[in-house]
């Protein structure tokens, strides 16, 4: 019989999306089942029947895992910003390890790999050190949440256990203020009112907050008092500043005002202290940050001799501590803001030995190795979506001894690494690392070596 939507069906939960899904299989196909867990037997309302793969409505879970626990969020199943608070923290990371493993097999068609177990965080909750959050009117005030997966349906944020404490205690005073002024928040439906979206920043070190408020135009006096009000009383909100977007694709703006305090806040990373500008790109969580980097320097390898490409280097992170180890290192970035916050940072940590290139890598980096420049060890650290071939073809061309990729999704990553084997780099070893405690999302470190 074949599939068909609105109708019930019992399923055996397998796996886990990247996205936290449940994944069992009705007929030969892949059915994706939110709020399920593997080895649970649920029942299920199909919602979405395509040509490879279902979408289907968790009714009733029959046999529950032995990992279920209970979420200590309360609106954790309808806020959408984490996934995996009902599976139990140990068995978040045996299913990660585990995915991460069976994907590169699967799509890489890897084998003879080491797969290390995944490194997870002690106290997984309260990790974040930005917020994203967006306005809507709520029983007739102007409130701060998430949108309820899928919808404009606003889902306000009292308490989140994946920020620290101090910021609901800073959304809770800015929202009464807003409220207070008069603010109007902007309507999706509508395409009318004024604020859009809220951006808190905090540096884990110093304790300094950045917020960034996007509006649908310019600066209103109100907002402004708001601004002044709300720093009065939360003086570490050290920085603020005002973005304008017409854009509802986009939660930011294309250029940023500073309307209150310094231009930028300041973290600290091992014995490195990183400039943090409104735009800029920096991991949510910087503990498992610090893991992260502390193993893609290992895998280089390097001796103090070595010459180092960073690709997709963004504000120039993983290149300064690759520094530390090399004689040179090279980074390339596409963002040119990024490119300078990169090279503020390595100037202010006395860095010299660390060049930064703005421009797209598939242009810069065949440039660069025309022009004669070799390295001993390349560094990858794309975005989502994984390197040009263009850009692997060029990088193994160079012919590195090693090769570090980090990758924030093991699809990306296992393609990406395929590729590399057939251009003559052989996966050696994978070390998965949760940077995100929660939720389905997993970050790996892999080197490999020239054949």
């Amino acid at each position: 019989m074949s599939l068909l939507p609105g109708n019930r069906y019992t399923i055996e939960i397998t796996g886990l999306s990247h996205e936290g899904a449940g994944v069992g299989r009705l007929e030969g196909t892949a059915v994706f089942v939110a709020g399920a867990l593997p080895g649970e037997r649920v029942e299920v309302v199909l919602q979405k029947v395509k040509k490879k793969y279902a979408v289907g409505m968790l009714s009733q879970v029959l046999t529950p895992s032995a990992g279920r626990v209970e979420p200590l969020c309360p609106v954790y199943e309808v806020c959408g910003g984490c996934q995996l608070q009902h599976l139990a923290y140990a068995k978040q990371l045996e299913a990660k390890t585990r995915r991460v493993g069976e994907t590169l097999k699967r799509i890489g068609k890897l084998d003879h790999f080491i797969l290390k177990p995944i490194l997870g965080m002690k106290n997984p909750w309260h990790y974040r050190n930005k917020a994203q959050l967006h306005t809507a009117y709520y029983q007739g005030k102007l409130r701060l949440g998430y949108f309820r997966p899928e919808t404009w349906e606003l889902v306000p944020i009292e308490d989140c256990y994946l920020l620290p404490p101090e910021f609901s205690l800073i959304t809770k005073k800015l929202e009464d203020l807003l409220n207070a002024y008069s603010i109007e928040p902007y309507r999706r439906q509508t395409g009318k009112g004024y604020l859009k979206h809220v951006i808190l920043k905090k540096a884990m070190a110093t304790g300094e907050f950045m917020l960034i408020l996007v509006t649908n135009g310019k600066l209103d006096n109100n907002l402004s008092e708001v601004v002044l009000q709300l720093v009065k009383e939360f003086p570490k909100v050290v920085s603020v500043y005002h973005s304008i977007s017409t854009d509802d694709r986009s939660n930011l703006g294309s250029d940023f005002t500073l309307i209150h305090g310094k231009a930028t806040i300041e973290e600290k990373l091992g014995n490195l202290t990183f400039s943090i500008s409104a735009p800029a790109f920096f991991q949510v969580n910087v503990e498992q940050m610090q893991v992260l980097y502390d193993q893609a320097v290992a895998y280089a390898g390097l001796q103090g001799k070595e010459t180092v490409l960073d690709l997709y280097c963004g504000t120039g992170t993983i290149s300064m501590f690759l520094a530390a180890e090399a004689k040179k290192v090279h980074g390339i970035e596409e963002v040119v803001m990024a490119v300078e916050d990169a090279k503020y940072n390595a100037k202010l940590n006395g860095i010299i030995n660390v060049e930064f290139h703005a421009g797209k890598v598939e242009k810069i980096l065949p440039n660069l190795a025309k022009n004669g420049l070799t390295a001993d060890v390349i560094v990858l650290d794309p975005p989502r979506q994984g390197c040009e071939r263009q850009v692997l073809e060029v990088a193994a061309a160079i012919k590195p001894k090693r090769m570090v990729y980090v990758s924030c999704d093991p699809a990306t990553l296992a393609r990406d690494l395929g590729i590399l084997q057939e251009l003559g780099y052989k996966t050696v070893e994978v070390q998965p690392v949760d940077m995100f405690p929660q939720s389905g999302h997993v970050e790996c470190v892999v080197l490999m070596t020239r054949l």
